[in-house]
Parts: C-alpha cells; sequence; structure tokens
C-alpha cells in the first residue's frame, strides 16, 4: 500500500505543483515590496518644475531717498524792519542788483507819509503848467498811449469779454507812474521849496533803509531750510547716509511781515547745475556706471517732476553704494526741495527674462589658463598627488583674463589646496588652487541631469532678472531652467 502510495504520479504532481505555488507567491511579494517602495520614493521626491528660457524686458522703477545739493547763498537782514522786494520769486537776477529793501517801521511811516504829501502837491503844480513843461512831448506821447489802450479795449468790454480788465489796468498804472516820475523829476530840477523838502525827507528815508544785493547772479527763492551752507558741492564726498535720508521742510519767507536782525531775506542758486546723492542698494547700483545717463521722477505737491540726469559718484560699500547724479535740466522745478522719494528710469533692459527664485549663488575655483590642457573638445587639468599625476576633466563655467572658473565640487579631487601642473604633463612647475570666486547661475535641465549655469545679471526688480543673452558661457534661447533653485542640487537627476 505504502509503496504504491510512494510510486503514485498524482502525488508527485500535487508536490511539484505546492512548490511551484510557493515559489509564486515568494516572487509576486518581492516584487509588490520592490514596486511599493519605488513608488513610495517616487511620491516623496520633490517635484521640479522647469520652463524654458526667453527674451524680456524689465524696467527698474526702485525707490530711492535722496537729497538735494545746490550751488547756492542765502542773504540775511542786519537790521530789523519792514522788507520790500524789487524782484519775484524764481526771476533771474543779476550779481550785484538790489533785491530787498528793509526800512526802519516806525520811522520810515511817517517819512513816506511826508512824501506822498510833497509829491501830491508837486504833481498838482506840475499839472497846471504842463504845456511849459521841458518833457511835453513825452508827456503827450504818455497821454496818447493811455488813450490808444483805452480805445483798443472797449470793444470787448462791450461783448461782454471782461479777461483784459487786469491787462488794461497794468498798462495804464505803468503810463501813470512813468507821467508821475517825469513831473517828480522835473520838478526836483528846480530850486522849489516843495522839491527842497522832499529831497529832506528822503535822505531821511534813506537814511533808515537798508539795501540788499545778489551777491551772484542767479535765481531769486523765498524759500530757506538753514541747510544751504552744509550741502554744498564741496562735502558732496562727505555726505552721510542719515542725511539723505531726512526730512527737510522749506520755510517760506513772507514779503508782508517785519523781519528781523539775522533773519533771512531771500536765497539765490547761483548754477543750473545741482546734485542728488542717496545711498541705493549694491544690486540697483550694479546696472549704473559713471556717466551714464538717467531719468530721476518725483511727485511734489502732487504732480510728478522730473529731469536727466548723469550718475556722477559711485563708491560701493557692503550692502549699499553711495551714487551722486548730476542735473543740469530743471533746477527751477526742484528749487524748493532738499529731501525726496524719487525712482530712477532707464531705458528697458532686453536679455533673457528669468524669475529670481531661479537663481543661486555658487562658489567657483579659479583655474589658472596656462594649467589647462585642451583634448578632443575638452579641457583637462593634470592633478599631482605625491609623485602621482592624474588627468581631471573640467567644465567651465566661465573665465576671465587669466582664469578658467570650475564650480567647487567637494567628491571631485579639484578643491582648495590641490596642486596641478602648469604647463604639461612633463612640467616640473605647479601651482596650488587657493582663490575663489561667488558667481550667480540658474540649474540647466535639458536633459535628465541638472547642471548649474552661470549668467551674468544685467538689471533685476522683485520678481524677475534680465540675463545676458550674449554670454559664451551663459544660458541659451529656449534652455530649459529649474524654476525654484531650492529644489535642486547640482548633477541631481531629473525624472
Amino acid at each position: 500500500m505504502a509503496k504504491r502510495m510512494h510510486n503514485d504520479p498524482y502525488a508527485r504532481k500535487r508536490k511539484r505543483y505546492r512548490r511551484y505555488r510557493m515559489l509564486t507567491v515568494i516572487t509576486f511579494a518581492v516584487l509588490s515590496i520592490y514596486l511599493l517602495g519605488y513608488l513610495v520614493a517616487f511620491m516623496s521626491k520633490p517635484s521640479v518644475s522647469v520652463e524654458a528660457v526667453n527674451y524680456g524686458t524689465i524696467d527698474v522703477p526702485t525707490a530711492l531717498h535722496g537729497i538735494i545739493i545746490r550751488d547756492e547763498v542765502v542773504v540775511k537782514s542786519t537790521a530789523s524792519g519792514t522788507p520790500s522786494y524789487q524782484y519775484s520769486e524764481g526771476e533771474r537776477v543779476s550779481k550785484s542788483s538790489v533785491v530787498c529793501t528793509v526800512k526802519d517801521t516806525g520811522d520810515s511811516e511817517v517819512l513816506e507819509q511826508k512824501i506822498r504829501e510833497i509829491d501830491e502837491d508837486i504833481l498838482k503844480a506840475q499839472q497846471s503848467k504842463v504845456d511849459f513843461s521841458l518833457f511835453k512831448e513825452d508827456l503827450d506821447r504818455i497821454s496818447r498811449t493811455i488813450s490808444e489802450a483805452f480805445d483798443s479795449t472797449a470793444y470787448k468790454f462791450i461783448s461782454g469779454n471782461f479777461g483784459d480788465v487786469y491787462s488794461l489796468k497794468n498798462s495804464v498804472q505803468t503810463q501813470i507812474d512813468l507821467r508821475n516820475q517825469i513831473w517828480l523829476t522835473e520838478n526836483t530840477q528846480s530850486s522849489s521849496a516843495l522839491s527842497s523838502e522832499r529831497s529832506s525827507y528822503q535822505n531821511e528815508l534813506n537814511a533808515i533803509t537798508s539795501s540788499y544785493k545778489a551777491p551772484a547772479s542767479g535765481v531769486l527763492s523765498l524759500r530757506v531750510d538753514n541747510m544751504e551752507e552744509i550741502l554744498t558741492p564741496e562735502s558732496i564726498e562727505s555726505i552721510a547716509p542719515e542725511q539723505t535720508k531726512m526730512t527737510v521742510q522749506p520755510e517760506y519767507i513772507s514779503k508782508v511781515i517785519d523781519v528781523a536782525a539775522e533773519a533771512p531775506l531771500f536765497r539765490i542758486v547761483e548754477s543750473n547745475i545741482w546734485y542728488v546723492a542717496s545711498y541705493i542698494p549694491n544690486d540697483v547700483a550694479a546696472s549704473f556706471n559713471v556717466g551714464d545717463t538717467v531719468t530721476i521722477y518725483t511727485t511734489y505737491d502732487d504732480e510728478e517732476l522730473e529731469t536727466v540726469a548723469k550718475v556722477h559718484t559711485l563708491q560701493t560699500g557692503e550692502s549699499e553704494t553711495y551714487a551722486v547724479f548730476e542735473c543740469n535740466q530743471n533746477m527751477v522745478d526742484f528749487m524748493d526741495i532738499r529731501t525726496m522719494e524719487f525712482k530712477i528710469r532707464q531705458d528697458a533692459y532686453t536679455g533673457f527674462k528669468i524669475p529670481n527664485e531661479a537663481i543661486v549663488e555658487k562658489v567657483f575655483l579659479k583655474i589658472p589658463k596656462d594649467c589647462v590642457m585642451e583634448s578632443l573638445g575638452e579641457k583637462n587639468v593634470i592633478v599631482r598627488q605625491g609623485e602621482q599625476d592624474t588627468l581631471v576633466p573640467i567644465r567651465v563655467s566661465s573665465s576671465d583674463d587669466t582664469n578658467y572658473l570650475v564650480l567647487q565640487d567637494f567628491n571631485s579631487l579639484l578643491k582648495i589646496g590641490t596642486v596641478i601642473v602648469k604647463g604639461g604633463e612633463d612640467s616640473t612647475e605647479t601651482y596650488t588652487i587657493s582663490e575663489v570666486a561667488t558667481l550667480k547661475g540658474v540649474y540647466v535641465a535639458n536633459s535628465s541631469v541638472a547642471q548649474f549655469t552661470v549668467i551674468n545679471i544685467l538689471a533685476s526688480n522683485s520678481e524677475y532678472s534680465i540675463v545676458d543673452s550674449q554670454d559664451q558661457y551663459g544660458l541659451k534661447v529656449y534652455d530649459n531652467i529649474v524654476s525654484d533653485a531650492k529644489s535642486i542640487e547640482d548633477a541631481e537627476t531629473i525624472s
């Protein structure tokens, strides 16, 4: 019976079937575990998004704080009294012109009243003998001018147009003043008692009147801010950061309020050339060069003002650059502004437009060009370790006049302190790598492996940068770059 079971072919088949089924189950289990592990790894891997490089433009209207520097002088009163101005604000005056007089308030009123009374008597006397005047022709011409002014304007009043009333008034008043001046001058030349009395009062009035002349030719302003002697063209190199950011409010000099001794009377802006000094971020200043022309604009009293300026000074600091912009236009528009928030408008930058999040900084080794050999289109260096020489290929990311720049890779033989051969394989002269440079770049993902590529940034705003499209080592149009550099490492596989 037992022997019959041992020789039973069905029993042997069932036993083999059980072994195959167990093997199948084990194989399926192993495959399931492998697939599950791969799926978990794939799902946990961060997503890397890429975008194609293309051309674009940006403007860089960064808001900056600046202070204006001018060649100007403030004239102060030496006595208290009532000011009287001969020029209007914003007018150009010549050197030594009498801009303002200051009279002693109490005594001058009495003397001026007496002079007015005498003038009235003189004018009445002169009117009675106008036919015998030495200046009869001039007086007749003035009368005709007044009459013609009325005739030429009368029809406008008939039609209801009163827009020229003030023009007529000013024209007539000018002629009357001229006529009165002729009469007063003619009477002064005589020996009348009125003339002598008037001359006496006038001398007394002159004695208590101070005249103030323009120390230089320029534009008159009645606003001062007490910074005129501090912020001068000679002080341009020593303007502190806090000075460019402070707020200065000019004070208006009233024409009708008496002034005290040592109080400012007026300001003369001597030159059309003026300056704006500012401390600006280094990344903004990187797009400027001394001599560049830019447009500065600001808002003042709800009005946008702008002027063309030339970059005069650039002094780069740790995080900010001291910049001075020289202007020779629109001085009058900015004449009453001392501190301001302004923006700089340049021609739009054109190049490859890439997101700032794609940009990252990397450290590069400086490899002298005479240490690099070329073979079959590849660049190599010979690393010397004791008596052993090893040929190491390099990938050049950028260069200067004397060096190639190679991305630092701690897994490579090339690092700070590595000895490389100069001149060729049989040379005994060596160079020890000791210099590095920090460069900005992006990860290019044209294949399954991300490679860091150096870029030359022309300009940036808060979101995008414009990159030089002519850089031989840089990006090419339609390169795929990683949109967020934080999500990738150099030479990482892109799935």
